[in-house]
């Protein structure tokens, strides 16, 4: 799994990686950062290579992405997000974020799936139009 999360200031994205934390899966490392004109030429590649990452590195506490409640309100503020995973049967599962309490959520409304075989041709624009309807 990765997040794509989009700054509502500055126009820029970045795609997250995550490993298998202590409970969950957990935000992990650095992310790659794409400028808004990039975007439709890098954010497919970074996804891909981010998924690819979800759980090969072992977790450690000090490459963690944590916020304090301070901290993650003012994220909250400031981004957008889209939540990408793989699906069990092959494919690609992307929800539209929305915050709701401390974090953002998807729902099953704003949910694209895309098969194997669909990735090359439609993931840019299905990410855009998940960012689209992103709350």
């Amino acid at each position: 799994m990765t997040t794509v999360y989009r700054n509502l200031k500055t126009g820029m994205y970045f795609v997250q990686p995550y490993t298998i934390g202590p409970v969950a899966a957990t935000e992990f490392g650095d992310p790659t950062v794409i400028q808004l004109t990039e975007f439709e030429y890098k954010v497919a590649i970074a996804v891909l290579e981010n998924l690819e990452k979800f759980g090969k590195e072992q977790y450690d506490k000090a490459r963690a992405i944590l916020r304090n409640d301070k901290q993650q309100k003012e994220f909250l503020k400031n981004h957008v997000g889209v939540g990408v995973s793989e699906h069990k049967a092959g494919g690609l599962v992307i929800h539209s974020l929305h915050r709701e309490g401390g974090g953002m959520v998807g729902s099953h409304e704003d949910t694209f799936m895309l098969s194997k075989e669909e990735i090359p041709q439609k993931l840019t624009a299905t990410i855009a139009e998940a960012f689209r309807r992103a709350t």
